[in-house]
C-alpha cells in the first residue's frame, strides 16, 4: 500500500513516515519545507532510498496535491500539514487557506481519487476553557468553543470531515493532538518551553522555562503518531474526531524530574499560565474503536527526548 503523509518530514509527520516505513508501506511525504533530515535521524539511508519519496507541495495547491496522489496511486493519506497556534493567530487568512483550505483539497482529493482513507490531524484547542465543561473528563463529542484561530480552524474542520463522511461516504478520522513533544521540535509556543526545559540542560546549557504553573496533557510524539497509524488501518468507525490525552503533569513538575535525571542543569522555572486549552478527555471511545491507548509517560518521554538531543550532538545518553 502506498501512503501519502502531509508535512511528513515535521515532528509528528516524520515519526509516522517512519512507523510506516517501518510496516512495509511505501510513503509519499509531501510537504512545504522538506526537512530531509528529520528523516534520516529516523530511518536509514536505504529505508529512505527504498521507501520514501519527498515531494515539494502545497497542500492549499489543489492541482499538485491531485496529481500527487494519482501519479503514486496513493490509497491512504495520513494529513498532518498545518499551522501550529501562534502562526495561525499571528496570520489568521494564511490560518484559513493553510489549515482549512488546505484540508478541504485533501478531502475533495479523497473524494474524487477514491482515496481509500484519511486521517488527518484535529487539536484539543477545538474545545474551549476547562471551565466551560463541567465533566472532570470531557466527553468525545463535547461541544467546541474554540478561543484562538488555530482552534477555531479545527473545529471548522472536523465539521467539513463530518460533511463528506456523510455525504460522500469518504472514510475520514481526526485524531486532537495535544502538547506534542519530542527530539528535534522547533515550532510553537510549546517548543519554546521544551527547548529551555529539555533541549537546554540536555546540552549543558541553562534553561529558563516560562509558564511555571501551566498544568500540559504532554504527549511524546510517538504516541500521537502511533494514534494517527492505527487509525489509517482501522475501518469505517462510528465516530469522526478521537480524544487523546497526555501525561497530565505541571511544568514545574517536569522540571523536577529534568534536575533529578540532570543534578547539574541549571533550570529556573518563571511563574505564569500557559493555556486555556483543556487536558483531561474520555478516551473510552478510541480505545474501543481503534484500540489506541497511550504508551509514554511523561517520565519515559522526557529522557527519551534529552537522549535524543544528547545523540544529535554526540554526547552519551543519561
Amino acid at each position: 500500500m502506498t501512503y501519502m503523509v502531509t508535512g511528513g518530514t515535521g515532528l509528528i509527520g516524520s515519526r509516522i513516515t517512519r512507523d510506516l516505513v517501518r510496516e512495509g508501506q511505501q510513503v509519499v511525504v509531501y510537504d512545504w519545507l522538506p526537512n530531509e533530515e528529520s528523516l534520516a535521524a529516523l530511518l536509514s539511508e536505504e529505508e529512505i532510498g527504498s521507501m520514501v519519496k519527498v515531494v515539494q507541495g502545497d497542500v492549499t495547491d489543489a492541482s499538485g496535491l491531485f496529481r500527487t496522489i494519482n501519479e503514486n496511486d496513493v490509497q491512504t493519506v495520513i494529513h498532518t500539514a498545518s499551522l501550529l497556534a501562534l502562526e495561525s493567530d499571528a496570520n489568521p487568512v494564511k490560518a484559513l487557506r493553510v489549515n482549512c483550505e488546505g484540508t478541504l483539497c485533501v478531502f475533495e482529493a479523497a473524494r474524487t481519487l477514491g482515496v481509500k482513507k484519511v486521517v488527518w490531524s484535529s487539536s484539543n484547542a477545538a474545545f474551549g476553557p476547562p471551565d466551560m465543561y463541567p465533566e472532570e473528563y470531557i466527553p468525545n463529542d463535547a461541544p467546541h468553543y474554540p478561543q484562538t484561530i488555530y482552534g477555531a480552524t479545527k473545529s471548522f474542520n472536523e465539521t467539513a470531515a463530518a460533511f463528506y463522511s456523510s455525504q460522500y461516504g469518504v472514510d475520514i478520522t481526526g485524531i486532537r493532538y495535544m502538547h506534542v513533544y519530542g527530539g528535534g521540535q522547533r515550532r510553537g509556543i510549546f517548543a519554546t518551553i521544551v527547548r529551555e526545559l529539555v533541549h537546554n540542560p540536555a546540552l549543558g546549557r541553562p534553561g529558563r522555562v516560562p509558564h511555571r504553573d501551566a498544568v500540559i496533557g504532554w504527549s511524546y510524539v510517538d504516541d500521537p503518531a502511533r494514534a494517527s497509524v492505527m487509525a489509517s488501518k482501522a475501518p469505517m468507525t462510528k465516530t469522526r474526531s478521537y480524544s487523546i490525552m497526555g501525561d497530565v503533569r505541571s511544568v514545574k513538575e517536569v522540571a523536577d524530574y529534568v534536575r533529578q535525571i540532570l543534578p547539574e542543569a541549571d533550570v529556573t522555572t518563571l511563574p505564569g499560565a500557559f493555556t486555556g486549552d483543556p487536558v483531561r478527555f474520555d478516551t473510552g471511545l478510541i480505545e474501543e474503536e481503534i484500540g489506541y491507548r497511550p504508551e509514554w509517560s511523561m517520565e519515559r518521554g522526557i529522557r527519551e527526548t534529552i537522549n535524543t538531543t544528547r545523540r544529535e550532538h554526540g554526547l552519551p545518553p543519561v
